[in-house]
């Protein structure tokens, strides 16, 4: 199934079917990091562990409300970040630690 509501009137859509259950729920909360509503499919179905044996799809999809499967999938495809590139940002910030941990307190 490529689409269910969950607790909604609104239409999950399928975004991402991950090879194994573990990257499911990497992706999954990688998405509610960003802000996204998302959800596992059928992470524990009645036959979960023997879909593959019985020939059928063991599908680990992750679905997202319809309005925001774009923007959901952009987001999965946008390319990770290199190590320079995440070391630059960290010395343009002015803010150092204990700074930032001090205005939190």
């Amino acid at each position: 199934m490529d689409n269910r509501t969950v607790g909604t009137n609104e239409t999950f859509v399928l975004v991402y079917d991950a090879p194994d259950h573990s990257t499911a729920e990497l992706v999954c909360a990688t998405l509610q990091a960003a802000g996204f509503r998302s959800v596992l499919q059928n992470p524990s179905g009645p036959a979960a562990g023997l879909m593959p044996y019985l020939g059928l799809a063991d599908s680990r999809g992750v679905l997202v409300p319809a309005s925001d499967a774009d923007a959901a999938r952009a987001l999965l495809a946008a390319e990770e970040p290199t190590e320079e590139e995440l070391a630059a940002e960290a010395e343009s910030d002015p803010l150092s630690l204990e700074e930032a941990e001090a205005r939190v307190k």
